[in-house]
Protein backbone atom coordinates (compact mmCIF):
# COMPACT_ATOMS: atom_id res chain seq x y z
CA UNK A 1 0.00 0.00 0.00
CA UNK A 2 2.80 2.11 1.01
CA UNK A 3 4.78 1.24 -2.33
CA UNK A 4 1.63 2.37 -4.55
CA UNK A 5 1.17 5.35 -2.48
CA UNK A 6 4.76 7.02 -2.86
CA UNK A 7 4.31 5.79 -6.91
CA UNK A 8 1.30 7.98 -6.84
CA UNK A 9 2.95 10.49 -4.99
CA UNK A 10 5.90 10.48 -8.12
CA UNK A 11 3.64 10.42 -10.64
CA UNK A 12 1.57 13.42 -9.16
CA UNK A 13 4.46 15.19 -9.01
CA UNK A 14 6.29 14.76 -11.69
CA UNK A 15 2.72 15.27 -14.21
CA UNK A 16 2.06 18.71 -11.93
CA UNK A 17 5.55 20.30 -12.95
CA UNK A 18 5.00 18.93 -16.98
CA UNK A 19 1.42 20.44 -16.43
CA UNK A 20 3.05 23.59 -14.99
CA UNK A 21 6.30 23.34 -17.55
CA UNK A 22 3.77 23.29 -20.30
CA UNK A 23 1.38 26.19 -18.87
CA UNK A 24 4.51 28.39 -18.35
CA UNK A 25 5.78 27.65 -21.96
CA UNK A 26 2.47 29.18 -23.61
CA UNK A 27 2.23 32.02 -21.78
CA UNK A 28 6.07 32.88 -21.61
CA UNK A 29 7.69 30.92 -24.62
CA UNK A 30 10.58 29.76 -22.60
CA UNK A 31 11.02 26.98 -19.72
CA UNK A 32 11.45 27.72 -16.19
CA UNK A 33 15.10 26.45 -15.95
CA UNK A 34 16.79 29.33 -16.80
CA UNK A 35 16.42 30.95 -12.97
CA UNK A 36 17.33 27.66 -11.46
CA UNK A 37 20.73 27.21 -12.44
CA UNK A 38 23.58 29.34 -12.60
CA UNK A 39 23.92 31.63 -15.15
CA UNK A 40 27.60 29.91 -16.44
CA UNK A 41 25.92 26.38 -16.06
CA UNK A 42 22.90 28.08 -18.41
CA UNK A 43 25.29 28.75 -21.10
CA UNK A 44 27.46 25.83 -20.91
CA UNK A 45 24.41 24.07 -21.55
CA UNK A 46 23.17 26.40 -24.01
CA UNK A 47 26.23 28.78 -25.33
CA UNK A 48 23.03 30.74 -28.18
CA UNK A 49 20.68 31.32 -25.80
CA UNK A 50 18.56 34.20 -26.75
CA UNK A 51 16.76 34.70 -23.87
CA UNK A 52 18.22 37.66 -21.75
CA UNK A 53 17.31 37.02 -18.03
CA UNK A 54 16.03 40.58 -15.82
CA UNK A 55 15.28 40.37 -12.07
CA UNK A 56 11.61 40.13 -13.11
CA UNK A 57 11.62 36.83 -15.31
CA UNK A 58 13.96 35.36 -12.56
CA UNK A 59 11.20 35.99 -10.33
CA UNK A 60 8.56 34.52 -12.97
CA UNK A 61 9.83 31.23 -13.02
CA UNK A 62 10.30 30.76 -9.15
CA UNK A 63 6.90 32.01 -8.96
CA UNK A 64 5.61 28.95 -11.02
CA UNK A 65 7.95 26.30 -9.40
CA UNK A 66 6.05 27.47 -6.12
CA UNK A 67 2.95 27.65 -6.94
CA UNK A 68 3.37 24.10 -8.63
CA UNK A 69 4.14 23.25 -5.24
CA UNK A 70 1.42 24.92 -3.34
CA UNK A 71 -1.25 23.26 -5.85
CA UNK A 72 0.53 19.92 -4.59
CA UNK A 73 -0.27 20.19 -1.17
CA UNK A 74 -3.34 19.31 -1.28
CA UNK A 75 -3.67 16.08 -3.18
CA UNK A 76 -0.41 14.90 -0.54
CA UNK A 77 -2.38 15.46 2.46
CA UNK A 78 -5.62 13.07 0.77
CA UNK A 79 -3.28 10.83 0.23
CA UNK A 80 -2.18 10.65 3.46
CA UNK A 81 -4.91 10.91 5.16
CA UNK A 82 -6.11 7.98 3.14
CA UNK A 83 -3.16 6.12 4.07
CA UNK A 84 -1.58 6.03 1.21
CA UNK A 85 1.93 8.05 1.94
CA UNK A 86 3.00 8.62 5.60
CA UNK A 87 5.19 12.25 5.35
CA UNK A 88 3.10 14.19 7.50
CA UNK A 89 3.03 12.00 10.46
Amino acid sequence: MKTAGYFMAFLLCVGGLAVAQAIFWKMTGRAFWRAMVPQEWRFAVKPDDPVRMDSFMQLEEWAALLFCGAFLVLPLIALDTLGFIAIFH
